[in-house]
């Protein structure tokens, strides 16, 4: 083999990440002996450092950044709210403890009924007093919250919207996506589930920045939708994809985990997937398995109690996602290959 295809394919084969803070010393110790492997980037030409003196600000930001831990929180739902909520609070109370800029909640976070009716009784708009404690609390603990699923309330008296919200620190809406993809499926040995009888579907792909980075919102069944995250990731810019689910038993255990590793792997883009978990009431339990994952498609963090409510957290660094997209320019090849079957007008978004 050609020294210098053999050289490309053993840097390729480390793995740049950090283990996060899910209590693996020994995980941590080899993935920081992998990170030596990779060669520090060239230092600027002088041309290079001309350009980025002109840009100001921006590039002193990036020069400066350093990781941004998250906390992803596990929870089980039931039917009281102001019970959920005191479970979200905890958990945000410990995210601060433990230092996060950001905390990451399930779908579903604020209600989980014993059918769908019940789930429609609770919807609310976003300026309600449900979403309303949940800013408050965002202002209390200083950290932004993405609220994974809420029942918001729909286009007609029979719909809801089920809407992934990310408030800033001051309470402030950062960013709203309505589920596009609803779960209609006959699990096999499982629940019938049928969401869009009560659920309106949106219409809108949505990212926003944030101190962990630019987020692509989603919310559980998207999952299964690459070209929905390849967009959000090559069209529109997201570094940290966002996952959370109330993935059924039967799907999870089947699909959960590889299903993200592949999202992560494909967009070089972390995934966080924050899950509910255990038993909610007689007719419905999930999957849980709460996990953070890194663009090189490695957990870094995982609630290994999968029925469990609690908190994971990781350190989110921008500079190994880089790392991975310059090894292994997927991007770029990617707007060449889709040249090649599309033709030159295609834009190499989706």
């Amino acid at each position: 083999m050609h020294p210098a295809r053999l050289l490309l394919l053993r840097s390729l084969s480390a793995a740049p990440f950090s283990a996060g803070h899910c209590g693996r010393a020994a995980r941590a110790g080899a993935a920081q002996r992998a990170r030596s492997s990779w060669a520090a980037p060239r230092p600027p030409q002088p041309q290079q450092r001309r350009a980025m003196a002109s840009a100001g600000e921006g590039a002193a930001a990036a020069s400066a950044r350093k990781p941004c831990r998250i906390g992803v929180g596990q929870m089980t739902s039931v039917g009281d709210q102001l019970a959920n909520f005191e479970t979200c609070k905890r958990l945000a109370e410990e995210a601060v403890s433990k230092g996060c800029r950001v905390l990451f909640l399930p779908e579903c976070f604020s209600f989980i009924g014993t059918s769908q009716p019940e789930s429609l009784s609770k919807a609310e708009p976003l300026e309600g007093p449900a979403m309303g404690r949940f800013r408050q609390l965002a202002r209390d603990t200083g950290l932004w919250l993405s609220l994974g699923g809420f029942q918001e309330k729909g286009p007609d008296p029979q719909h809801l919207y089920n809407c992934h919200v990310v408030l800033d620190s001051t309470g402030a809406t950062a960013a709203t996506y309505r589920k596009i993809h609803l779960f209609d499926v006959d699990v096999p040995n499982g629940p019938v589930l049928m969401e869009s009888r009560t659920t309106a579907p949106g219409n809108k792909l949505v990212v926003c920045d944030s101190p962990a980075g630019v987020l692509g919102l989603t919310v559980c069944y998207d999952l299964r939708f690459p070209d929905m995250y390849q967009r959000l990731t090559w069209g529109m810019g997201a570094q940290v994809l966002l996952v959370p689910s109330a993935f059924t038993k039967v799907t999870g255990a089947a699909h959960w985990e590889i299903l993200l590793r592949a999202r992560a792997i494909e967009c070089q883009a972390f995934v966080v997937a924050a899950a509910q978990a255990g038993r909610h009431n007689e007719k419905r339990e999930s999957y849980g398995d709460s996990l953070v994952i890194n663009p090189w498609g490695e957990i870094i963090a995982r609630f290994e109690d999968k029925d469990a409510t609690g908190l994971i957290t990781a350190d989110i660094d921008l500079d190994d996602l880089e790392r991975v997209r310059e090894k292994m320019p997927i991007q770029a090849h990617r707007a060449r290959g889709r040249a090649q079957y599309l033709g030159p007008a295609s834009d190499g978004a989706a």
